[in-house]
């Protein structure tokens, strides 16, 4: 999940107020001590105190959000204090946008993309609320409707790196071809032009269940060297790498003609299998299915 910079929240609050209000304050010195549980749970007193004085404080229910948010324990009711901050004030897109990240966080993905859709309609230029609606459908599976919140993010900020890489998991999962081929040459594109994360090497062409294992595509930007892998598919196991299975190519290979060739490592070990080398580069949809039978086989 994508999360706000807080500059940008305080400004969202303090936009129709001339002169900041007592939450907004208490906001401030809540984002200076953040790392402190004990100035944070004073700042919660304070805003309990101004809710007790006026209900009707959408601010204060915002602040009171974002305070029980940073515990990471009160996720049930940072959710009810943004909501009843949008409910009291649908100006506040953020409110929306950062109940959806508390969501996302917790697991609920349907419930987080309600909270995204409600920022996006008060703020359609909200490309967080764009990004992280694309990232809850596609952890749902709901690729199309991933494809669609991504799509939105990139036209909002068509330099960022992150939204273009999404962009090629959402084809790659709808598989459409032509629109894989655009966004990965633009992902390419962008990292020629140093637009990438720092140093990035590679990326995440596609990620898919294999069983009990998740499987992580990445895609090499530069193979030119003497070896290199093309593809690798790291296997996790409850978020831990257990081992790979890579498309390879080395200057040995290239000079037999065959400049492709099957690996497989597991707990850092080489694991033997089957030769199995390509003469051109093999189709990606009949590669991963050659990958779910290696980790069938090897796994």
């Amino acid at each position: 999940m994508r999360v706000a910079l807080v500059l940008l929240l305080l400004v969202g609050i303090a936009a129709a107020d001339v002169k900041k209000s007592e939450a907004l304050v208490i906001f401030e010195r809540a984002i200076a001590a953040e790392k402190n549980p004990k100035a944070l749970a004073e700042a919660l007193a304070e805003v309990d105190a101004l809710i007790a004085k006026n209900a009707k404080d959408a601010d204060a229910y915002y602040v009171r959000g974002w305070i029980l948010s940073r515990s990471g324990k009160n996720n049930n009711e940072a959710v009810a204090a943004y909501d009843k901050a949008y409910e009291l004030d649908a100006r506040l897109a953020d409110a929306a946008y950062n109940a959806g990240v508390v969501l996302g966080r917790s697991g609920d993905s349907k419930q987080a993309i309600v909270r995204f859709e409600r920022a996006l309609k008060t703020n359609p230029s909200h490309v967080d609320a764009a990004y992280n609606a694309g990232q809850s459908h596609y952890d749902l599976g709901e690729y199309k409707e991933a494809a669609a919140r991504w799509e939105i993010a990139a036209k909002l900020s068509p330099e960022d790196f992150q939204i273009a890489k999404k962009l090629v998991q959402a084809y790659v999962a709808l598989g459409k071809a032509p629109q894989v081929k655009k966004a990965r040459d633009r992902v390419f594109a962008m990292w020629r032009a140093g637009k990438s994360d720092g140093k990035a090497k590679s990326y995440v062409y596609d990620q898919f269940p294999a069983g009990k294992y998740h499987v992580y595509v990445h895609e090499t930007f530069d193979t030119s060297g003497d070896t290199a892998v093309v593809w690798q598919a790291k296997i996790a196991l409850k978020d831990k790498v257990i081992g790979t299975v890579n498309l390879e190519t080395s200057a040995e290979l290239r000079g037999k003609g065959t400049p492709y060739a099957l690996g497989v490592e597991k707990e850092g070990e080489r694991v033997p299998t089957a030769e199995q080398t390509w003469k051109t580069m093999p189709d990606y949809a009949a590669w991963k299915t050659l990958v779910t039978k290696t980790i069938e086989a090897s796994f």
